[in-house]
């Protein structure tokens, strides 16, 4: 099995279909993406169910295995492609789960294999059911591509940018997009039937739309100025702590600071901390990195990491603000266009939404065009704006319970967060509670599974008492001997 090794091109040995399989619905002849993102990639794979031609149109020029590049400046920092995203993924590209195995991958009960710490207490492990891939996302997005760039009607264009979009002459439908190499280079137009935007926060899809008569859209942004740092680590030969991902994370809005270690392939260690409201590392500095983990809620990580083997430097990372682009309340919008993703909705990313309700929305567009190219982006954007409600409500209800942080605080805020809080202790000791977060986290269940009549009484009559009772973590003297080695 071939593993990544930093800094290096390598080819993994994956089972890949080199075949693309029949159109379910021909909708149409041909369809561009712009946007090589997570988010692009799987809106790629989608639409080439139901087009003839894909093209998927990126500025950065791709590189030969799974290194980082300029338009994805977070990507060596932690992520996660929650349960629901990657069941979705799987229905795009089958088999894409051993494909990521066969790239060092590991899929890991949630509960039962990460120690967890949130709301002031450890969280129970056991075993709930709710899976995950442990992987980087610099992998998971080279093995994503390599399955997209085997469907024999999908061509990547990368080292092209999109300059604006070409339109009927009465500017009511798009018909294409115009590209330019970076630089001022060679321009180009490509003709399609469906224009996917798939480029992200900076999406220039609102002041493009200005230029052709349509209003602005209307933009909400929760301004949380978050930022973290990110290291990898060699795993400490010998050392099994009983865990295999650790997460500390701050009792808001006492607290900021978070923590998180994730492993991944390689037998190697991804660490992130970092902090809301400016408090975050400002340089990439050994000593501070390991002074700002001693930081945190508790010294687990620290401890971890004090003596582990650094495999390269750090890397910083700011997110300013949450931002969601309210594209479903727009009274005129062109018929064949569609935005997807980071684009449409970017997340707080401490919440890890963004890949998994981004592949929602690849869903949903391909679920839109069912009924054909005609009517489907506005179909598709009034289902975005219903799929992004849940995921916006359960990341601003956390980061709009900051005074400092300033955004509209929605009717019955107040009260939302009590329960909230409150679900939060039960979780420290109830393991259906814990196992019913999981799942709405993951995105398997809807918000609302929080509120079942049995969960509002156990949480109306939730002891915090009992959630100091459940076991941590290996005592940290066993955990300093064994991070020793």
């Amino acid at each position: 099995m071939a593993r990544f090794t930093p800094d290096k091109e390598v080819a993994y040995d994956l089972r890949m279909t080199l075949s693309n399989p029949p159109p379910s619905t021909p909708a149409g002849a041909r369809a561009i993406v712009y946007g090589g993102s997570m988010a692009g990639l799987m809106a790629a794979g989608v639409l080439s169910r139901h087009f003839e031609r894909v093209t998927l149109v990126e500025r950065d020029r791709f590189p030969n295995g799974p290194m980082p590049r300029k338009g994805v400046p977070q990507a060596q920092h932690v992520h996660g492609l929650l349960t629901r995203g990657m069941d979705i993924l799987a229905g795009i590209f089958p088999g894409i789960r051993e494909d990521l195995e066969s790239a060092g991958a590991e899929f890991l009960d949630v509960v039962e294999t990460t120690a967890m710490f949130g709301a002031g207490s450890w969280r129970p492990r056991f075993h709930s059911g709710v899976s995950a891939a442990s992987v980087s996302r610099l992998v998971l997005e080279w093995v994503v591509r390599q399955r997209l760039q085997a469907l024999a009607n999908v061509r990547i264009l990368d080292g092209r940018e999109a300059m604006g979009l070409k339109t009927s002459g009465d500017r009511t439908r798009v018909t294409g997009l115009q590209l330019q190499v970076p630089g001022g280079g060679q321009e180009e137009t490509l003709e399609a039937e469906l224009v996917v935007d798939t480029s992200g926060r900076g999406s220039r899809t609102p002041q493009w739309l200005e230029a052709l008569g349509y209003p602005r859209v209307e933009e909400t942004r929760i301004h949380v100025d978050v930022g973290y740092a990110s290291r990898t680590y060699r795993k400490p030969s010998g050392f099994e702590p009983g865990w295999r991902s650790l997460a500390l994370s701050p009792q808001l809005p006492r607290e900021r600071r978070i923590g998180i270690l994730q492993d991944i392939e390689d037998n190697r260690w991804l660490v992130l901390v970092g902090g809301w409201l400016g408090d975050s590392l400002s340089t990439a500095d050994d000593a501070a990195f390991l002074e700002f983990a001693r930081g945190l809620p508790q010294p687990h990580l620290y401890e971890a990491i004090k003596n582990a083997e650094p495999l390269g430097p750090i890397h910083l990372y700011r997110f300013p603000h949450s931002q969601r682009r309210h594209y479903e309340r727009m009274s005129r919008f062109p018929e064949g266009l569609a935005v997807v993703g980071d684009a449409f909705c970017s997340f707080n990313p401490i919440y890890g939404q963004g890949m998994s309700t981004g592949a929602m929305q690849a869903e949903a567009l391909g679920e839109c065009l069912h009924q054909g190219v005609r009517g489907a982006s506005e179909r598709y954007r009034r289902r975005a704006g219903e799929i992004l409600e849940g995921p916006w409500a359960l990341a601003t209800t956390g980061d709009l319970g900051f005074p400092e942080v300033q955004g509209k605080r929605p009717p019955g805020f107040g009260l939302m967060s009590w329960y909230g809080n409150r679900f939060q202790q039960l979780a420290g000791y109830d393991e259906e509670a814990m196992r019913t977060f999981a799942r709405v986290q993951h995105m398997i269940e809807s918000p609302t599974a929080m509120f079942s009549p049995r969960m509002v009484f156990k949480v109306l009559t939730v002891r915090p008492d009992k959630a100091a009772q459940t076991p941590g973590p290996l005592p940290l003297a066993v955990l300093r001997a064994r991070a020793t080695g």
